[in-house]
């Protein structure tokens, strides 16, 4: 037979021989709830019993898990100490002891309820930051707004407010859109493509104050002096008895 059809009817012998349920919440907090990798182990293997649940299974417990008859006696004691496990004693004619893990199933429910009400806190928090952020930015669109129209002398369009309306969504502070204005009018340039131009300039240097602004303004001065001295000594005239001296 080939190798393939081989590993293929493998495959389908391993995942339809029987699975094992196991609620994602426990494996995922068990260690929160004071279980260690032994103990989680055993539960496994209950779970993999549910027909099945009497001291009669021990014996394969005790063989599938590699532990002794002692350490699996502490596994079982550490659980009923935790109120993780409970054994019920059943005086009938089976004599059947069960096997009860309603206790883990109940500080499971309580951290889960934690676990939601801070999902709901945090919800709630991010609720109040986007209103808090919207009344922020409506504030500061009527305030430039208002500066806006004051500087241009006449009411901005419903186009403009939002072209505003979009630089602060966009991060720029009122102090970087006051500065681009204040720019613009001196210039005698009041199209908002320009002031857009500047703010998108600003933002590629990383400039994100107006302290910042100035100082980049400072720097490019400084330049351009350095580069008008040198162009300067380079057009002076060469005296023809320098050599001479040299």
């Amino acid at each position: 037979m080939h190798k393939k059809n081989v590993y293929g009817g493998f495959s389908q012998a391993l995942f339809f021989s029987g699975t094992v349920s196991i609620p994602r919440f426990l494996l995922d907090h068990y260690v929160e709830i004071g279980i260690n990798e032994r103990e989680m182990l055993f539960i496994i293997h209950l779970l993999a019993e549910p027909n099945n649940q009497s001291e009669d299974i021990f014996p394969n417990i005790i063989e599938r898990m590699g532990i002794s008859q002692q350490e699996f006696t502490v596994v079982i004691q550490s659980l009923k100490k935790k109120n993780l496990l409970t054994i019920n004693d059943y005086k009938n004619k089976t004599a059947t002891n069960k096997f009860d893990l309603s206790g883990l199933i109940d500080q499971l429910f309580e951290l889960w309820g934690i676990y939601q009400f801070k999902q709901m806190e945090a919800s709630d928090d991010n609720d109040n930051n986007k209103k808090s952020s919207h009344i922020n930015t409506d504030n500061s669109l009527q305030k430039l707004t208002t500066l806006f129209e004051s500087e241009l002398g006449r009411p901005l369009t419903g186009l403009e407010c939002e072209h505003i309306g979009k630089w602060l969504m966009a991060s720029y502070s009122e102090e970087l859109i006051i500065e681009a204005l204040r720019r613009g009018v001196s210039a005698g340039i009041r199209s908002f493509r320009y002031l857009d131009t500047i703010l998108r300039e600003w933002e590629k240097k990383g400039i994100q104050t107006r302290m910042e602004v100035e100082a980049e303004d400072q720097h490019f001065q400084s330049r351009q002096q350095k580069k008008s001295e040198k162009q300067k000594k380079s057009n002076t005239p060469k005296n023809k008895y320098d050599d001479i001296y040299l």
